[in-house]
């Protein structure tokens, strides 16, 4: 007789739920609460009202963009050496995937920061295209990471954080 797991016996329903969630339609942002638009705080105003494909689990339209991008930008940060690090900096899927979920957060809500942030994030987006990738060169990394540095910051500066 062949005993299964309980591991497996949990996974199964999970997968099978998971599965479910995501085949069912998803909400239409414009009908939400909130939806009409949010006000980017103390770097000046912004229409945080965000259309079209949504690239960040639990983001809503009316979100503040500053508060997403910043928080991405703080999410990747836990996986980054300190600067003046770079050279050492491991470029596992991780990383990788962080600097991935910051494009899609860009994708997103970039259009919405503060108009001094537009480089910025233009900058970031390329970089990090680059740097999420598994071919490209270790060589390259460091350079590309010291201007997603310069570039974050100047995003975090339009954003009023530091």
């Amino acid at each position: 007789m062949t005993r299964t797991p309980l591991r497996a016996a949990l996974v199964v329903p999970a997968l099978a739920i998971g599965l479910s969630a995501c085949q069912s339609p998803s909400p239409d942002p414009t009908t939400s609460a909130g939806a009409a638009s949010s006000t980017v705080s103390s770097a000046g105003a912004a229409s945080g009202k965000t259309s079209g494909a949504v690239y960040v689990t639990g983001a809503k339209a009316g979100d503040d963009p500053c508060a997403r991008v910043v928080s991405a930008i703080g999410y990747l940060g836990l996986s980054l050496l300190p600067a003046g690090q770079e050279e050492a900096q491991h470029w596992d899927g991780d990383v990788r995937g962080r600097f991935g979920y910051l494009r899609g957060t860009l994708e997103m809500y970039g259009p919405h920061l503060p108009a001094s942030a537009s480089a910025a994030v233009a900058t970031i987006d390329g970089v990090a295209e680059t740097l999420s990738r598994a071919d490209t060169a270790g060589s390259r990394r460091p350079d590309l990471l010291r201007r997603y540095r310069k570039a974050s910051a100047a995003v975090l500066t339009a954003c009023g954080r530091s």
